[in-house]
C-alpha cells in the first residue's frame, strides 16, 4: 500500500477540527484522539505538529484571535471613526455570542500558553486597530485632542469584553438553555450602541482644531 501523501493543510484543519470541539465540549473536551477521528488521522499525526493538547489549545488560541480580528476589521467599512468604532463594538459582540466556547478559549481558560511578548503582540491586533480609529478621529477633529488614545481604546475593550463575557454566561440575560438566542442578540446590540453613545459623547470635540 501506498504512503498517504504529505497534507500541507493538516497543521490548520487540526486547528479547526479543535476550535468545532472547543465550541461543542468546551477545552476539557479536547483529546488528541478525538481531533484525529474528526479530520480521519492517527493520533500520531497530531503530534508532529503540536507537541500535547496544552501546545494544541494554544495555537488554537492564536488563530482565534487571526479570526476574531479578521471579523472585526471586515465589518469597520465606516468612512468615519464615529461609525467605526460603533461598527466594532457590534462585530465584536456578534463574533463573541457566534463563537462562545472560542471566546471562553480566548479570556478566560487558566492555561496562559504563549505570553512571550510576540505573542502578545499578535493577539492585541484588534486592539491596536481601534487605537487608529480613535486616533483617525482625533486627527478629523471629531474628538477631542486631549483624549489619550491608549485609555479610549481600554476602555473599549473593557466594556466590551464585560458585556459579551456576561451575555454568553447568562448572567446578563438568563439562562443560555431557556432564554431566546435572538432575544439576548437584541439587547445585547442595543446596550454596545449604549456604550457607544456613551463613549462618543465623552470624546467629542468641545472646540474646532
Amino acid at each position: 500500500m501506498s504512503a498517504r501523501p504529505a497534507n500541507p493543510h493538516l497543521a490548520s484543519e487540526i486547528i479547526s477540527a479543535t476550535a468545532a470541539i472547543v465550541e461543542e465540549r468546551g477545552p476539557e473536551g479536547v483529546t488528541m484522539r478525538e481531533v484525529a477521528r474528526r479530520i480521519g488521522y492517527s493520533p500520531t499525526s497530531i503530534y508532529l505538529h503540536f507537541a500535547n493538547k496544552d501546545e494544541l489549545l494554544d495555537q488554537t488560541v492564536n488563530r482565534a484571535y487571526e479570526w476574531f480580528a479578521d471579523e472585526i476589521e471586515s465589518r469597520q467599512t465606516g468612512t468615519s471613526a464615529v461609525e467605526r468604532i460603533r461598527q466594532g463594538a457590534h462585530a465584536y459582540l456578534a463574533w463573541g455570542l457566534a463563537n462562545p466556547g472560542m471566546y471562553r478559549l480566548m479570556f478566560e481558560w487558566g492555561y496562559l500558553g504563549d505570553i512571550s511578548p510576540d505573542a502578545i503582540f499578535a493577539r492585541r491586533r484588534s486592539w491596536r486597530r481601534n487605537r487608529q480609529i480613535v486616533e483617525l478621529g482625533i486627527e478629523q477633529g471629531v474628538f477631542d485632542r486631549s483624549l489619550d488614545s491608549a485609555v479610549a481604546t481600554d476602555v473599549m475593550w473593557v466594556a466590551m469584553h464585560g458585556l459579551t463575557s456576561l451575555a454568553i454566561s447568562g448572567r446578563m440575560y438568563g439562562n443560555p438553555n431557556m432564554v431566546a438566542a435572538d432575544e439576548v442578540d437584541r439587547r445585547a446590540h442595543a446596550l454596545a450602541d449604549a456604550l457607544a453613545d456613551g463613549w462618543l459623547a465623552d470624546w467629542t470635540a468641545t472646540s474646532p482644531l
